[in-house]
C-alpha cells in the first residue's frame, strides 16, 4: 500500500510542488500600517485529478481522499519572503490649541514611499512568524499650510476698568499661508504572529502584536500673514459695530500715548481722528501685514507605540490571492516645532506638545492583491489608509529669556509679568491642551521574492 501511494503521488506534481510554497511579505510597512501578509503560489486542490482518467474507480476514489484532506489543511508556509516596493500616498496633519485658540494645518500633502519588509516563517509544526519592516518618504511637489489664529476665542483678552471689571476684549488675530515641500518621513515596525491560526470558510486569519513607529518633518517657506489689533468694549472704548444684517465689523486698534509711555485715549476710526492734548505718538498695537521668505515653521512629530493586528487571506487561484488587514495601536505623540521668525520664542525648539499612553490611537486598514510569477518572484498591488489622532496632549512654549529681559529694561513688560516667566524657567506650561489628527490614504505596487 505504501508503495501504491508513492506512485500516485508521483503521478501528481501539482500536489508535490506545492507542500514547500511560500507566501509573500507584506504589502507597505509604512508607518502607518502596513500588516498584510501577502500569498503567491498555493495549489488548487481541485485540480490534483486532472489527467489521471484512465485510472481504476478505486484509484480516483483515493486521488478524490486525498484532495479533499489537502483542502481542509492549512498551506505550509515557511523560510523567508521579502518584499520590496514604491508606493504614493495623501495625507492631512493638523493640530489644534484649546485655550490659545489656535489652528494650524499641512494640507494636501503627497509623499512617495520606498518601503521593504521581510517575514520569517517558522512552518506547520511551528505556526509564528516574526515580521519587520522599514519605510522612507519624500514629500512629492508642494501643498499649502494655513497658520490660524482667527477662528477660535482664545487669542482674546479680557479689557478691565479700574475696578477690575471686565468691560470689553482686546485681541490681535491673525491668519497666514505659506507654501510647504521637501518633507521627510521615516517609520519601521516588528510585529510577532500565529500564522494561519484559524480559518472560516477559505479565509484565514493571522493575528499578531508588534510595536510601530513614524515620523514625518514638515516646514513651511514663502509665508504671509495678516494681524489685526481690535477693541469690543464699551461705548467709549468700542472699535466694533453690528451691521443690520448681524455683521460684526471692527477697525484696527489706535492708542494715544503721551511722553511717558502712558495710554491716554483711543481712537474709534468711523469717527474724525481727534488726537487728545498730550499726545506723544500714536500706538497702533498688533496692526500689520509681514512676509516670511524663509522657514517660518518646522515640525517633527512622532507617533511610537504598541499594536494589534489581523490580517485574512484568501486564494482566488494557484497563483492569484487576496489579503486585508486591520490594526489599531496606542502610540505615544510627540510633535517639536520651531518659529524662527517669533523672536519671544526661544530656537530652536520654540514648542514641544506630548501625548502620554492612551491619549492617542491609531486606526490602519490595507488591501492587497498578490500574484506570483513562478515560486520565487512575485508582484503585489494595494490600498491603504491610517488615522492618527490625539487629544488633550500637553503643550510647552519656550521663550526667549534675552529678549523678554531686554524688554523689561526698556519697560515695555512689567516686573511682575518678567518675574513670572523667569520663575518659570521660561517655560510656559499648558496641560490637556492640544488635539492633532494625521490621515493618509496610498497606493502601492512591491515585488516579492522568496527564499
Amino acid at each position: 500500500l505504501f508503495l501504491f501511494n508513492v506512485s500516485v503521488m508521483a503521478a501528481m506534481p501539482v500536489i508535490a510542488g506545492a507542500a514547500g510554497t511560500y507566501y509573500n511579505g507584506n504589502l507597505y510597512q509604512n508607518p502607518q500600517s502596513r500588516y498584510v501578509a501577502g500569498n503567491g503560489g498555493y495549489y488548487n486542490s481541485y485540480g490534483a485529478g486532472r489527467g489521471y482518467g484512465q485510472q481504476t474507480t478505486t484509484v480516483t476514489t483515493k486521488t478524490t481522499k486525498k484532495t479533499s484532506v489537502r483542502a481542509g489543511q492549512k498551506s505550509t508556509k515557511q523560510g523567508f519572503a521579502l518584499n520590496f516596493g514604491f508606493g504614493h500616498e495623501d495625507a492631512d496633519w493638523n493640530f489644534e490649541l484649546d485655550k490659545a485658540g489656535s489652528k494650524l494645518h499641512y494640507d494636501d500633502v503627497s509623499w512617495n514611499i520606498i518601503s521593504g519588509d521581510g517575514t520569517v516563517y517558522f512552518g506547520e509544526s511551528v505556526p509564528m512568524q516574526i515580521k519587520v519592516g522599514l519605510r522612507y518618504g519624500k514629500q512629492y511637489g508642494e501643498s499649502n499650510m494655513i497658520d490660524d489664529d482667527i477662528s477660535e476665542d482664545g487669542m482674546w483678552v479680557g479689557i478691565t476698568d479700574e475696578y477690575g471689571n471686565i468691560i470689553g476684549i482686546d485681541g490681535a488675530p491673525s491668519i497666514s499661508a505659506g507654501t510647504s515641500k521637501s518633507g521627510t518621513q521615516y517609520g519601521f515596525n516588528a510585529a510577532f504572529g500565529l500564522t494561519d491560526v484559524f480559518s472560516i470558510g477559505k479565509v484565514r486569519f493571522t493575528p499578531s502584536v508588534g510595536y510601530r513607529y513614524l515620523k514625518y518633518e514638515l516646514s513651511t517657506k514663502s509665508n504671509k500673514g495678516l494681524m489685526v489689533e481690535v477693541l469690543h468694549a464699551d461705548d467709549l472704548l468700542d472699535n466694533c459695530q453690528l451691521n443690520d444684517d448681524g455683521e460684526i465689523q471692527c477697525s484696527p486698534y489706535v492708542g494715544f500715548v503721551n511722553s511717558s509711555n502712558q495710554l491716554i485715549g483711543y481712537a474709534n476710526l468711523d469717527d474724525a481722528l481727534a488726537v487728545p492734548t498730550g499726545t506723544a505718538r500714536l500706538d497702533l498695537g498688533s496692526t500689520y501685514y509681514y512676509e516670511q521668505p524663509g522657514k517660518s515653521h518646522k515640525y517633527k512629530t512622532e507617533w511610537a507605540g504598541p499594536y494589534i493586528a489581523m490580517d485574512m487571506e484568501y486564494d482566488i487561484n494557484d497563483t492569484n490571492s487576496v489579503v486585508a488587514g486591520v490594526e489599531f495601536g496606542l502610540p505615544i505623540y510627540k510633535s517639536t516645532g520651531n518659529q524662527p521668525y517669533r523672536i519671544d520664542w526661544a530656537h530652536p525648539k520654540s514648542v514641544e506638545d506630548k501625548g502620554g499612553l492612551g491619549d492617542a490611537y491609531h486606526l490602519g486598514f490595507n488591501a492587497l492583491w498578490s500574484t506570483m510569477f513562478n515560486k520565487v518572484v512575485g508582484i503585489t498591488l494595494g490600498f491603504t489608509y491610517d488615522y492618527y489622532k490625539v487629544s488633550k496632549a500637553d503643550a510647552r512654549t519656550y521663550l526667549n529669556a534675552a529678549q523678554y529681559t531686554t524688554w523689561y529694561e526698556e519697560g515695555r513688560i512689567t516686573e511682575e509679568e518678567y518675574n513670572s516667566y523667569k520663575s518659570q524657567n521660561w517655560v510656559q506650561k499648558t496641560n490637556s491642551e492640544v488635539d492633532s489628527v494625521y490621515k493618509s490614504m496610498g497606493i502601492r505596487a512591491g515585488l516579492n521574492v522568496k527564499f
